[in-house]
């Protein structure tokens, strides 16, 4: 009897575990579909800032750690670079989902409006972590800048351009 006990307690405990999955599951689809809605929103509000479009060429993902340090010589800025990559970086993906879903002129139209923000911060003599940060602060949506998943989403967006080589530089198997 108390063998039974413990087969029925046992089958009790994988159905619990299977609704567990079931319900994080869940969540985490929920959790998608709401960050997709926070990524349309940056995208609407940075399409809505666009100015003209530039033609760039094809880019390839490359070796994310030698680009973060080809960008950033100190160690503690690697550090940071990599944290903000670590916490941002499922909601990359989640971006180059949403990019490759826009026709190839508001693609164009993305890519270009980044690279020359970047270049006109560049331009005023400032770091590349100090670039970094900047462009984070410049795209999040103001009323939204205390908001953590906007803030981390807004990361993610401007990190994937960095990841795909658009700003910052490149890497010898880049050029």
């Amino acid at each position: 009897m108390d063998e039974l006990t413990q087969k029925q307690k046992g089958g009790d405990n994988s159905v619990n575990l299977q609704a567990g999955r079931d319900a994080t599951f869940i969540h985490i689809a929920k959790s998608d579909e709401k960050d997709f809605g926070i990524i349309d929103e940056i995208f609407k509000s940075v399409i809505k800032s666009l100015g003209s479009s530039e033609s760039l060429p094809n880019k390839e993902h490359i070796n994310l750690s030698k680009k973060i340090e080809i960008n950033f010589k100190d160690e503690e800025e690697r550090i940071r670079v990599q944290e903000y990559f670590k916490y941002a970086y499922t909601k990359i993906a989640l971006i180059e989902k949403r990019i490759q879903e826009e026709d190839s002129e508001v693609q164009n139209d993305l890519h270009g409006h980044l690279f020359q923000r970047y270049n006109s911060l560049k331009d005023e003599g400032l770091n590349n972590l100090q670039i970094l940060e900047k462009l984070f602060s410049q795209f999040i949506i103001p009323d939204k800048k205390d908001n953590a998943e906007y803030t981390n989403l807004t990361r993610a967006f401007i990190l994937f351009f960095f990841d795909d080589c658009t700003i910052f530089e490149k890497t010898e198997s880049e050029k």
